[in-house]
């Protein structure tokens, strides 16, 4: 007998030891859980607040873009800078200085409009009002030909961006930098094209428009939902080794005049240049501890990053924690001494007074329970632990509200019973999977609370033991309805844009107008002949949409040109592929849209553009749209050419493959041709606009 006891003290003693492990280990992970839900909370708040600032600066600068190519493009600017500069080879005439006033009052007129003459404050009449804003024309020689009022040192401040401008014709270049009083502007330079048929070079000049950074764009970075905690948003550029910040900092440095080294791991200024749109907690630039959450601006290397203090953010969480760590660590420890006492005091003999005792022990116990109740009750998350057949062994009041029940109610009920069936199938799929793991299982379900649909992020999360119930498993449900609509919002926002450009498009070319819905249409249908997958579809679809958005950047004049096209007007014809690429450059599209647009002039014989690609290097889908494109075009008339009949497009289509087009798309499209009778509607169509 002696033996028997001697030898069960080791097991028991093993058995408490694993039971505190168990327990410490289930307390930490669920402290750690808690944490983890209140990061990503702050996750989604300054992600919402990082999108509307990174939004607003990026319209800033698009509309900047949008004035100097705008002006740039006028036709009437364009014959009075080449008048202008004939005179100065040939010497002035009085039609020349006639030239340089009309020149004037275009630019002013053109800068009122845009709103560069109202910003600068009023000073008295006997003191110079330098201006942090206006527009200029620059000839090739970088000397100014024509500024608006106050705006002084342009040649020396803006050399460089003119000079970059004039390097690469066609593209905008926008640049943060001091002007000559060492105020933040923001500088938007593109080059003014040559005259058709004149033998003047690549550019006449360069069309320059400067904003005050510290008046347009800097109160940008204010704006917004205000938080309680400490908090910033700066603008960082990666500019080689360093990290350059470009916006003014609390500390108190002015803008553009502070770099911090890109290779510190621990710096969070450092980690949001080299990967934007993470959320990260470090350390920034004042050796203060911060949540940040980083976004790209629109078109340039710009990243903005909106940081709050971490200490102050996560303080009351922590302290929650450290509450909820203290309370379970003493209710664990309870049990543990509930067990030790239950096995010391086994006898008969003490039975009575063991039942006592236990019956104190468990009045404590459902103290301690209250006290947990008290606790998790405040939590938002819903949650409940049950066992493997679904029996409900605690629970939380939201999660009671939440079903409309009562904790007393579901305490040792059923869960299955008051949740409906679509969310008890996908519980009973997460409690198997996560106890079939022994780990803890993340799923996504819907369910109504209160009449309402919400989308919860559910965590299953395996127990070893709970008292006398073995592998017990704890649901908790985060609601991330918010999240989620958010990112419906930036869905939408995208399909809008792509609505706006293809309206773009047709606006700008008359002859292509219906171009682009008619590609989608045929290409959608060539997909669905070739076995395109819906996503794939829905990917060629929108390259479709957008396969022909480079032509705004093609004068009217010579898409609209009824003779033939000199070899410089066919060259500035084929770059609408480049420069529909550049004008998507930054958007983030879900599946290969950009490499498909690329594709669209390129033949299998290698001798498309603007590429050469030639065979297999083609996708099949950049095959599709270059067919569908040919198709429409062939059947859509234009300024030199009337539409051909569909029977005679695809025969023409048919003449050119295995050269041009691929030989079993355009087998792909004779079958669809045979079937789809409303497209011979076209013809007539196209021939009345």
């Amino acid at each position: 007998m002696q033996k028997s006891i001697r030898l069960s003290i080791p097991a028991a003693a093993l058995a408490l030891a694993a039971l505190v492990v168990a327990g410490f280990a289930g307390i930490g992970a669920y402290v750690d859980e808690e944490r983890q839900r209140d990061l990503l909370q702050w996750e989604a708040r300054l992600g919402l607040v990082a999108d509307a600032k990174s939004d607003a600066a990026s319209r800033l600068l698009d509309n900047q873009r949008r004035e100097v190519v705008e002006l740039a493009g006028n036709a009437s600017l364009r014959f009075y800078l080449w008048q202008i500069e004939q005179a100065r080879q040939s010497g002035p005439t009085a039609g020349d200085l006639g030239a340089l006033g009309y020149l004037r009052n275009l630019v002013l007129a053109s800068a009122s409009r845009y709103g560069y003459l109202d910003a600068g404050g009023q000073l008295p009449a006997n003191l110079s009002n330098p201006r942090t804003t206006g527009m200029a024309v620059l000839d090739v020689r970088l000397n100014t030909v024509v500024v608006t009022p106050g705006l002084t040192g342009v040649a020396a401040t803006f050399a460089d961006i003119g000079r970059r401008a004039l390097e690469q014709p066609g593209r905008v270049h926008v640049a943060l930098m001091p002007d000559e009083h060492d105020r933040a502007v923001i500088a938007a330079a593109i080059a003014v094209g040559s005259l058709p048929g004149t033998d003047a070079g690549d550019a006449l000049g360069v069309v320059l428009g400067v904003r005050s950074a510290e008046l347009e764009l800097y109160p940008m970075l204010i704006r917004g939902p205000a938080f309680g905690e400490d908090n910033e948003a700066l603008l960082l550029e990666r500019r080689g080794d360093t990290v350059a910040l470009l916006s003014p900092t609390r500390d108190g440095s002015a803008p553009l005049r502070r770099t911090l080294p890109v290779d510190r791991a621990d710096l969070a200024e450092a980690s949001a240049v080299k990967e934007p749109g993470r959320f990260v907690e470090l350390d920034n630039y004042r050796g203060e501890s911060v949540l940040q959450v980083t976004r790209s601006i629109r078109g340039l290397d710009w990243v903005l990053a909106q940081q709050v203090d971490a200490v102050q953010a996560l303080s009351l969480g922590d302290e929650r924690r450290r509450f909820l760590f203290t309370a379970l660590t003493l209710l664990l420890l309870f049990l543990v001494a509930v067990a030790l006492a239950a096995w010391r005091h086994g006898s008969s003999v003490r039975a009575r007074a063991q039942a006592a005792e236990l019956a104190d022990r468990a009045y404590r116990l459902q103290r301690q329970t209250d006290l947990l109740h008290n606790i998790t009750d405040n939590l938002d998350a819903l949650t409940i632990l049950v066992t493997r057949d679904q029996r409900v062994l605690f629970t939380n009041q939201a999660m009671a509200a939440a079903v409309g029940a009562t904790i007393g109610s579901l305490i040792g009920g059923n869960l299955a019973a008051v949740v409906e069936s679509a969310v008890k199938r996908e519980l009973q799929s997460g409690i198997e999977a996560s106890a079939s793991r022994r780990a803890t299982v993340h799923r996504l379900l819907s369910m109504a609370v209160r009449g309402v649909d919400r989308t919860f992020s559910a965590s299953f999360i395996p127990v070893e033991r709970i008292g006398g119930e073995r592998q017990p498993t704890l649901i908790v449900l985060s609601d991330i309805t918010e999240v989620q609509q958010s990112q419906q919002r930036q869905t939408d926002l995208l399909r809008r844009l792509v609505l706006t450009l293809v309206s773009a498009i047709d606006r700008h070319d008359p002859y292509s107008a219906d171009h682009a819905r008619r590609m989608t249409e045929v290409a959608d249908a060539l997909a669905r002949e070739l076995g395109f997958s819906d996503e794939e579809r829905s990917t060629l679809n929108l390259a479709a949409s957008l396969a022909n958005i480079g032509k705004i950047m093609i004068p009217v004049e010579i898409l609209t040109k009824t003779a033939p096209l000199s070899p410089e007007e066919q060259q500035l014809l084929k770059k609408h592929v480049e420069l529909g690429l550049e004008l998507l450059r930054g958007l983030e599209f879900e599946g290969p849209v950009t490499e498909i647009i690329a594709q669209k002039q390129e033949r299998p014989d290698g001798r498309g553009y603007p590429q050469g690609l030639a065979g297999e290097r083609i996708t099949l889908a950049g095959q599709v749209l270059a067919v569908a494109n040919g198709f429409v075009a062939l059947v859509s008339p234009r300024a030199w050419r009337d539409g051909l009949t569909v029977r005679a497009a695809v025969a023409e289509l048919q003449r050119m493959a295995d050269a041009q087009f691929d030989r079993r798309v355009i087998a792909a499209l004779v079958h669809v041709v045979e079937n789809r009778r409303d497209w011979s509607q076209w013809e007539q169509g196209e021939a009345r606009t």
